[in-house]
């Protein structure tokens, strides 16, 4: 199952998302002080084929055009 944390630093004010199967070796901020970063929550992110389908047009489109014209 993959999950997504959301992680805040209090030393430099990042909020920052971390998706994973695996939380064993927390993550550290780019200011490196870890003793900053909190876990503000979590969430499943897993994607299944149904939610896939669901959110992928049925077109096709051309590599390098913008169908959104």
């Amino acid at each position: 199952m993959w999950t997504k944390y959301n992680l805040l630093c209090t030393y430099c004010d990042t909020l920052f998302e971390v998706t994973t199967k695996d939380f064993k070796k927390a993550p550290t901020c780019v200011c490196e002080y870890p003793e900053e970063l909190i876990l503000l929550g979590w969430e499943d992110a897993t994607v299944t084929k149904e939610s896939v389908t669901n959110l992928t047009s049925p077109q096709v489109v051309k590599i390098n055009t913008n169908p959104y014209n």
